[in-house]
């Protein structure tokens, strides 16, 4: 079995719903699939190809993500400073209008894909709480 990195994940519920990650080297925008039958996601994924222009602002959304989660988990950020709620960090609403109005225009690659996720070595250090990406 073969890992990619992931990059980001931009939607996690019971395990990672949408984010990006690598295909064979090069980043794609992942979305698990849903499925109605059984009213729940599966482990397959549908995988977009993005541009740099797209990773590189995603990886700044990312970041300032991240900064905010660290510093909530060791209790120096309140919930309500989380930047997802909108109006608190500017350049994350930005960020994340851009990065929502391109992933309208992305086209699937035809074949679904099936994803086991594991955590990179090295993250003992971050508080309990925080995503291990």
């Amino acid at each position: 079995m073969k890992f990619e990195k992931v990059h980001t994940i931009r939607d996690i519920y019971d395990g990672i719903r949408t984010g990006t990650a690598d295909l064979s080297g090069a980043p794609h925008y992942i979305a698990a699939v849903f499925d109605d039958g059984i009213g729940d996601y599966t482990q397959d994924y549908r995988l977009y190809a993005v541009s740099t222009q797209f990773m590189e602002r995603e990886f700044r959304w990312w970041a300032i993500y991240r900064s905010w989660e660290a510093k909530f988990h060791r209790g120096l950020e309140p919930l309500k400073t989380h930047p997802g709620h909108g109006g608190i960090v500017p350049e994350y609403d930005e960020l994340g209008e851009w990065l929502d109005e391109q992933l309208k225009a992305l086209m699937p690659i035809s074949a679904l894909y099936t994803a086991t996720f594991r955590a990179l070595p090295g993250q003992d250090k971050l508080p309990p709480g925080v995503l291990r990406a």
